[in-house]
């Protein structure tokens, strides 16, 4: 009886926590749900893990950055042996084309690019003073060997060196420089243009004016304009005084090294990206905030944008200190946003630019029916935009992914802002509420089985002709389980019962008037009678034999029958007694008989022995 009674309490348990747990499954079913089909794998996906914000912010960026070509004409006059001044080139006035690289991005819809002044106004100094004597140096070497000393003939590399030294004396002169920026292939797609004068118009366009600039020695900043190049992609400006030590920038650029195949235009005009962290904070003799960095920065970078975490231009690449991969400079966006100022430039995201940022962020969703509202975005894009080619593999696949999702009609528009934050990121912070409501349901499931352990009393014992009853919800049931006994103190109430009833029938007897049950009310023994009485044996069978730290207690009149070896009387009850002798439970561990659940493993009381007093 026992065991059927614990197996019965298990059992009430094992409901309990199983129904937690479906509710628990059921909560997760309807996070997943709010979130929409879970995110594809994207290893394949045009633009990388656009999963990921920044890999995604950068993507949008990158059709706003394009590769500046500044040229402009240099003039080498040497001073020979022979007390000969030749100037060179000979016979072209214009001087040789100084080609120089460097990057700039559109930072508003109207043809507005932001670069560093030494891109497109090349600083006179010594390394372009290098650059023209090796372009003259062929030219210089051949009048040499046919005017100077023909019978020692030098060559080229021979004369550069001698030009850069000294022993050949020299002065260098140019003309003014004159700039063109070329859209990237994140714009165009891959061309098919073999040169540079193959290039659809659209391509390129020359910069028609500096509207602001400071020079290299100082912030080393120019916004420069471009004429029939509006409605473009844009980058936001971001503070740079929120940059700190060790944050991660991203840049874009065009490095020279990365030129790698000089014949194919396409190649030349696909950018690079790059991942630097901030080394330090510092300022400049002339009281420039400029970032230093470590990272891959390279010559052909410079002018080029240093995103932060929100797609926002905090630093545009400067200088650096000694050769490639040393040392690196970014001056502060700062700077560029006092020249913005200065300039009055509009730098309100256009058209083009509020498009594209709502279209790449529906295809980085991951929102039912995302892949459909993307594809129709990007579509209507291609349709007002043709020359935006760089859009059809993004399209392609919005396409694909668009013929195994099933249409959402209830969906809303991903909200969007300047630096292009999207919804993905409250996709995330759904992600995080749904865990942190499973968890929540988790601890309650523990929670409600703890209480359930702790509040399960004492198993119902066997019923015993003549032993006392339990009570439960107020009420006497015959073989009831029960929280507490009449005769026990309990931390509410401390009740000295009156002298209980004569035995009836069966052998239970009704507790005594005025005591509390469990639920603070009388218990009624209405069917206290109802049982055949059956006599009490003259003496205690030998089958209930004592433990040997138990001694038989004959009755006392007026007084409920005491368990050897317990509190239970009501005597003990009364005087406030809980100690006792160690017995050992059935789990194996030492515990006081008046205890309800091992101290050690929790365990519920055994079922206390029956002692049945006889009359003498």
């Amino acid at each position: 009886m026992i065991r059927a009674v614990a197996t019965s309490k298990n059992k009430n348990h094992a409901t309990w926590l199983s129904r937690l747990v479906c509710v628990a499954g059921i909560l997760s079913l309807l996070f997943m749900g709010a979130l929409g089909a879970a995110p594809v794998a994207r290893a394949d996906a045009p633009g990388g893990d656009v999963t990921d914000p920044f890999v995604r912010l950068v993507d949008i960026a990158k059709p706003a950055v394009v590769r500046i070509i500044t040229i402009l004409g240099g003039r080498l006059t040497v001073d020979f042996p022979n007390g000969k001044a030749v100037t060179f080139p000979q016979n072209d006035p214009n001087g040789y084309p100084l080609g120089l690289s460097g990057t700039g991005t559109f930072i508003s819809a109207h043809g507005d690019i932001l670069t560093a002044d030494h891109v497109v106004n090349p600083p006179h100094d010594a390394s372009l003073d290098q650059y023209l004597q090796q372009t003259a140096a062929q030219d210089v070497a051949n009048y040499y060997d046919t005017s100077v000393n023909p019978g020692s003939p030098l060559s080229a590399d021979q004369v550069a060196t001698d030009l850069a030294d000294g022993q050949l004396p020299s002065t260098a002169s140019y003309g003014t420089p004159s700039s063109e920026a070329y859209l990237s292939t994140d714009y165009t797609g891959p061309l098919n243009a073999t040169s540079a004068q193959d290039l659809p118009s659209y391509v390129h366009s020359q910069v028609d004016r500096i509207e602001a600039q400071s020079s290299f020695n100082d912030r080393d900043t120019a916004i420069i304009h471009v004429s029939n190049m509006d409605d473009m992609p844009m980058v936001p400006i971001g503070d740079s005084t929120t940059v700190q030590e060790q944050d991660e920038l991203r840049i874009i650029g065009f490095p020279g090294n990365g030129d790698v195949n000089m014949n194919n235009i396409s190649q030349l005009l696909t950018s690079s990206i790059n991942q630097i962290f901030v080394s330090s904070i510092k300022t400049t003799d002339t009281g420039a905030p400029v970032l230093q960095v470590s990272g891959n920065v390279e010559h052909g970078d410079s002018g080029g944008p240093a995103l932060n975490s929100s797609g926002q231009i905090v630093g545009i690449v400067s200088f650096g200190t000694g050769t490639d991969g040393s040392t690196s400079f970014l001056q502060a966006s700062a700077s560029a946003a006092m020249l913005l100022q200065q300039a009055g430039v509009d730098t309100t995201p256009g058209p083009f630019e509020k498009a594209w940022v709502q279209a790449f962020n529906d295809y980085a969703s991951t929102t039912a029916g995302h892949w459909h509202k993307a594809q129709q975005e990007f579509q209507q894009i291609t349709n007002r935009y043709p020359n935006f080619k760089a859009i059809g593999p993004y399209l392609a696949y919005a396409t694909q992914q668009a013929k195994n999702e099933k249409p959402s009609s209830t969906s809303t528009p991903t909200t969007t802002t300047n630096s292009g934050q999207s919804s993905a990121s409250l996709s995330r912070w759904i992600i995080i509420g749904g865990i942190a409501v499973v968890l929540l349901v988790v601890i309650l499931i523990v929670v409600v089985v703890m209480q359930r352990r702790r509040g399960s009393g004492v198993p119902a014992r066997t019923a015993t002709p003549g032993s006392w009853g339990n009570t439960a919800n107020g009420s006497l049931l015959p073989g009831s389980a029960s929280t507490s006994s009449p005769y026990i103190s309990t931390p509410t109430s401390t009740v000295t019962p009156a002298a209980p009833q004569a035995p009836v029938q069966g052998g239970y007897v009704a507790p005594p008037p005025g005591t509390l049950s469990a639920f603070g009310a009388p218990p009624a023994p209405s069917w206290a009678n109802s049982v055949p009485s059956q006599p009490a044996p003259a003496s205690p069978p030998l089958s209930q034999g004592l433990p040997s730290n138990q001694t038989w207690i004959p009755p006392q009149a007026g007084s409920p029958p005491n368990v050897p070896g317990n509190s239970f009387a009501p005597a003990n009850a009364a005087n406030g007694a809980t100690s006792g002798p160690l017995v050992a439970w059935p789990c194996g561990h030492m515990n006081r008989p008046i205890a309800r659940f091992c101290s050690v493993c929790g365990e519920p009381a055994p079922a206390r022995p029956v002692i049945r007093q006889y009359e003498q």
